[in-house]
């Protein structure tokens, strides 16, 4: 199996002048300007996950898991797209 796989994609010229802004402010590559924005969006889909699981009265109920996990991602700070990156 290869390391890495190749796309070929179509972008609205807004997007394809972001990405290149990102990649000249960060030093990445087009490739990893498209991972990171990936990742990121995997991150919020896990974490609308987990806080739809931490509403579920029958999951809820199971006394062996931590009841305090809804106030817990309430208080997290989940990266989202319209925040900035942490680096310059």
């Amino acid at each position: 199996m290869k390391a890495h796989v190749r796309y070929t994609i179509s972008l609205d010229p807004i997007l394809a002048q972001y990405v290149e802004e990102m990649r000249t402010r960060l030093g990445l590559t087009r490739s990893e300007v498209f991972a990171l924005a990936l990742k990121r969006l995997r991150e919020v889909e896990l974490a609308q996950g987990y806080r739809a699981l931490a509403k579920d009265a029958d999951f809820l109920q199971d006394p062996l898991l931590d009841s305090g996990l809804e106030e817990t991602l309430a208080e997290t700070s989940w990266p989202t797209f319209r925040t900035p990156l942490p680096w310059p």
